[in-house]
C-alpha cells in the first residue's frame, strides 16, 4: 500500500510538471501614460496597453471606472468619458493581475510640437536663458520628451517621459513650445502638456506617413532603404557607418612635423585662405585627406584664465580642435551624422588679446570641411561675459591629400529618410487626444518650395486623419530672416518656401506665425524664441480659447491695383491700421511687364500702401520682403509684421 501511494504521488507530480503553466503578463501601458502626464480635457480618452490574453483590466480616474478584457494577442483598450479640469492633480489606477498607479496627473490641453532644429532648440539656448530658466516655476506645464528615433514601420510606443516644468527641467524643453505653453497657461490658468517631438535638420517627408507619399507622385518618393536597415536610429547609424567605412580612407594620424601648425608662434603667412563655413570641394580643393584650418581671435582682458566655449558649427568628418597650440577636443564622425562641434576651452588656455584657434579635419570620404547648409555662428563664448565671433575667412594648409573615395551606394541622413520620424516619433501618439499641433520646419525643404506646397498640406491632413479630427488646429512658423542682406532685388532665396508656407493657410484651422522681422543674419537658429511662441499663441487665443478680438497676423496681401505710375496694395489683417517701422518704408520692389524688379518707394495711404519707382512708368508687379533676409518696414497697429508676398504669379 505504501508503495502504491508513493507511485501514485510521483505520477501526479509528473502530470503537474507536464501541464502548461498559465501565462501571466503584467498590465502595461505605453510610455506616454506615466507619472506627471496631462490628459486632454473635454474629449473621450482612449487608455490602452497590453496584458495576458483574457486578463481583466480595470481603469479608474476621477470617479470613473472602465473595464475590459485583453484580446488573444494581449491587447486591451478602454475609452474614458471626457474629463474636466480638476483643482488638484489626480491618480490613474490601472489594475489587472498587477496594479499600475500613474500619479500627479493633470487634466488640461495637450499640444504636439514638432519640426526641425528651430522647434528642437532648447530654452537654455535662447535670449535671456539664465533668467528664463530661473523663473520657470510652472508645475502645471508638463513636457513629454520623446526620445529621438526612427523606424521603418509605425510603432505603438517610443521611449519618453513627462517632466514637470521647473528650473531644473525646462532647460531641455523646446523653447518655442515652452513660450507658447507659458503664454496660454498664464492667460487662462489651464494646465498645458506638450508632446516634444522634433529633430534637427529633418525634412517634411520624414514626418509624413508612407501611404501619403506613395499615393501622390508629385510628393517625395517613399523610402527605398531596406526596412531591415532602419528599425531604429542606432541600427541605421551602424549601417551607414559600415557603408562609409568600407570605402573611406583611414586617418593615419597627425604627422609629427605638423603638430606645431596650431601653435601661436607658427608662421602661416604662406597658407591659403578658405571661407568658413564651406566645403573643400566648393572652394576648389577636390581632395580627401587631412586639412588644417587656422584663425585668430582677440578676447577681452577680463576673459583671461576663465573657462570658455568654442562653437565650430557643423562638421561631418573627424576633427581635432586646438587653442593656442593645445588640443581641447577630438571628435569622430559617427557615420557622418550631423555633429555640432561645441568644445570647452579650459581657463588656463584663455588669454587676453590674441588667441589662436586651429582645427584639423580629416575627410575620409565625400565632401569635407565645415558644413555650409546649416551654418551656426562660429564663435567663442564665455558665460556672463558674452561672445566673440570668429572670422569668416580662415587660413588652411593640406597635411595629406588623397584621391576622393567612392562609395558603393549612398544612404540619406536618418532625419531625411521618408516617413522614418513619423513612424517612431508621431505614430505612437495618434491615439492620445490632443488640442492641436505646433510646427516649425522648412529649412530642409527650402530648395523644393513648389513640392513643399503640396507636401506640407498633405502631411497636415494625414495627421488630422490619424487623430480622427479634421478640425484639429495646426499652427506653424514661417521661416525667419537669415543670411547676408542683398543690395538689389533678387530671385528670393527662402522667399519661395515662405510663400509655400503662406499658401498652407488655405487649409482650414491653420495659423502662421510670421517671424521675418526677428531672424538673425548670422544664425539659422535665431535666439528670440519668446516672440515666436507668443505669435503662435495668438492664433490659439483667438481660435481655441475664445478671445475673438485677438489680432493674429500682420498685414496680409489682398489686392493690387495699378493707378497710373503707382500700384495700390490692400491688405487683410490691418490690425487697427497700417504702420511703418522707420521714416522710410523699405522692402518693396516694383517691376514693369518685363519683370525686372527695382527697389520702390512706398507710403501708407489709409488702409493701403502706394508703391512706385520713377524709372518704371507702367508698373505691373510688386514684391515685398522677397528675399532670404529682407528689410521689413510694414506692420499693423498690433505690432505684427506684414506677410512677405509677390504679385507676379
Amino acid at each position: 500500500m505504501r508503495y502504491y501511494i508513493q507511485r501514485t504521488g510521483c505520477f501526479l507530480l509528473f502530470l503537474l510538471a507536464c501541464t502548461p503553466a498559465p501565462i501571466y503578463a503584467d498590465v502595461s501601458l505605453p510610455s506616454i501614460f506615466s507619472d506627471n502626464m496631462v490628459l486632454q480635457q473635454g474629449k473621450p480618452i482612449p487608455v490602452y496597453g497590453t496584458a495576458a490574453p483574457a486578463e481583466k483590466v480595470i481603469v479608474e480616474i476621477g470617479g470613473q471606472q472602465k473595464e475590459t478584457t485583453a484580446d488573444a494577442a494581449g491587447k486591451w483598450q478602454v475609452i474614458l468619458d471626457s474629463l474636466s479640469r480638476q483643482p488638484a492633480p489626480t491618480t490613474m489606477r490601472v489594475a489587472g493581475e498587477n496594479v499600475v498607479q500613474i500619479k500627479n496627473v493633470l487634466i488640461g490641453d495637450v499640444w504636439l510640437a514638432s519640426g526641425q532644429s528651430n522647434m528642437e532648440m532648447r530654452v537654455r539656448e535662447v535670449n535671456n536663458a539664465a533668467e528664463e530658466i530661473r523663473n520657470a516655476n510652472y508645475p502645471e506645464i508638463r513636457f513629454f520628451m520623446v526620445k529621438r528615433d526612427m523606424a521603418s514601420a509605425p510603432r505603438k510606443d517610443t521611449a519618453g517621459e513627462w517632466l514637470v516644468c521647473s528650473p531644473e527641467t525646462v532647460q531641455s524643453f523646446s523653447a518655442v513650445a515652452y513660450f507658447f505653453a507659458r503664454e496660454i497657461h498664464n492667460s487662462y490658468g489651464i494646465p498645458i502638456g506638450v508632446i516634444n517631438s522634433a529633430v534637427g535638420a529633418s525634412s517634411c517627408e520624414a514626418w509624413t506617413p508612407r501611404e501619403v507619399l506613395a499615393a501622390d507622385k508629385s510628393l517625395p518618393a517613399p523610402s527605398t532603404v531596406s526596412p531591415t536597415e532602419y528599425p531604429d536610429w542606432k541600427t541605421y547609424i551602424a549601417v551607414r557607418k559600415q557603408i562609409y567605412d568600407s570605402a573611406a580612407h583611414k586617418d593615419p594620424g597627425i604627422k609629427p612635423e605638423c603638430l606645431a601648425w596650431g601653435t601661436p608662434e607658427y608662421d602661416v603667412s604662406g597658407w591659403k585662405e578658405m571661407r568658413v563655413p564651406g566645403n573643400f570641394e566648393a572652394q576648389g580643393l577636390n581632395i580627401d585627406g587631412a586639412v588644417w584650418f587656422r584663425t585668430e581671435v582677440d578676447l577681452p582682458a577680463n576673459w583671461a584664465g576663465k573657462d570658455a566655449q568654442l562653437y565650430l558649427s557643423l562638421i561631418t568628418q573627424n576633427s581635432v580642435a586646438y587653442v593656442n597650440g593645445t588640443e581641447i577636443a577630438r571628435t569622430e564622425n559617427n557615420g557622418r551624422q550631423y555633429v555640432f562641434r561645441t568644445h570647452k576651452i579650459p581657463g588656463k588656455l584663455v588669454k587676453a588679446g590674441r588667441n589662436v584657434i586651429a582645427v584639423r579635419i580629416f575627410n575620409e570620404i565625400d565632401q569635407g570641411g565645415f558644413y555650409p547648409s546649416y551654418p551656426a555662428p562660429l564663435k567663442v563664448y564665455q558665460q556672463g561675459a558674452g561672445e566673440v565671433m570668429l572670422p569668416k575667412v580662415w587660413k588652411y594648409k593640406v597635411e595629406l591629400g588623397l584621391e576622393p573615395a567612392k562609395m558603393s551606394r549612398r544612404l540619406p541622413f536618418g532625419y531625411k529618410v521618408p516617413s522614418a520620424l513619423y513612424n517612431a516619433m508621431i505614430a505612437p501618439y495618434t491615439k492620445y487626444p490632443i488640442r492641436g499641433f505646433l510646427w516649425y520646419q522648412g529649412e530642409s525643404n527650402a530648395g523644393r518650395a513648389e513640392q513643399h506646397t503640396l507636401l506640407f498640406p498633405a502631411m497636415i491632413r494625414s495627421w488630422r486623419k490619424l487623430w480622427g479630427d479634421d478640425s484639429l488646429p495646426f499652427y506653424f512658423v514661417q521661416l525667419a530672416s537669415y543670411q547676408k542682406r542683398e543690395t538689389e532685388p533678387g530671385e528670393g532665396g527662402w522667399a519661395w518656401i515662405r510663400e509655400s508656407q503662406a499658401k498652407t493657410l488655405d487649409l482650414p484651422h491653420t495659423g502662421m506665425a510670421v517671424t521675418i522681422d526677428i531672424g538673425d543674419a548670422t544664425n539659422v537658429h535665431p535666439k528670440n524664441k519668446q516672440d515666436v511662441g507668443k505669435r503662435l499663441a495668438l492664433w490659439a487665443k483667438r481660435d481655441c480659447y475664445g478671445d475673438t478680438d485677438t489680432v493674429v497676423s500682420g498685414p496680409q496681401f489682398y489686392s493690387a491695383t495699378v493707378e497710373g505710375d503707382r500700384i495700390r496694395i490692400k491688405f487683410k489683417h490691418p490690425g487697427g491700421g497700417l504702420k511703418s517701422k522707420g521714416e522710410e518704408m523699405k522692402g518693396f520692389a516694383v517691376a514693369g511687364p518685363d519683370k525686372v524688379f527695382r527697389w520702390a518707394k512706398a507710403k501708407i495711404d489709409g488702409d493701403s500702401v502706394l508703391v512706385w519707382n520713377e524709372s518704371i512708368p507702367k508698373p505691373a508687379f510688386v514684391r515685398y520682403a522677397w528675399a532670404t533676409n529682407p528689410e521689413c518696414s510694414l506692420y499693423n497697429a498690433a505690432g505684427l509684421p506684414a506677410v512677405p508676398f509677390r504679385t507676379d504669379k
